[in-house]
């Protein structure tokens, strides 16, 4: 089921409308419109209830991030034997909630998670 899924997002296009504008990235990096179906449920408990009763995944890592009045998560899962992923992204507003697999795969080679133990920080410059 997986690698249907992770076909399908890699294969069947969909157009994303962008409803804040991108801010302007740094120089040597610039911004493409990519083409990918994305897996959506109306409810990030829905999604996540789904991906343990399906995967054995569950959530190891989360990043809040919150521009203007709508926060975003994005929550990577992960099974306990190391050898499957998901990402998903989720949104919520004062009308809905959407919670999207936006990648997922499979490390036979129980990689599919990784923690950098020491990271180093740069200073900024």
């Amino acid at each position: 089921m997986k690698t249907l899924l992770l076909a399908l997002a890699l294969v069947m296009p969909s157009a994303v409308a962008q409803e804040t504008q991108s801010p302007i990235p740094p120089t040597g990096i610039k911004p493409i419109q990519v083409r990918m179906q994305l897996f959506c449920a109306d409810s990030f408990e829905f999604l996540m209830d789904m991906l343990a009763i399906e995967f054995q995944e569950a959530p190891v890592m989360m990043g809040y991030l919150k521009e203007g009045d709508e926060p975003n998560t994005l929550v990577y899962f992960v099974n306990k034997e190391r050898t499957t992923s998901t990402v998903v992204i989720t949104k919520k507003n004062k009308i809905r909630e959407e919670a999207c697999i936006i990648w997922s795969g499979r490390s036979p080679s129980g990689m599919a998670i990784s923690i950098n133990p020491a990271p180093e920080f740069p200073e900024k410059t």
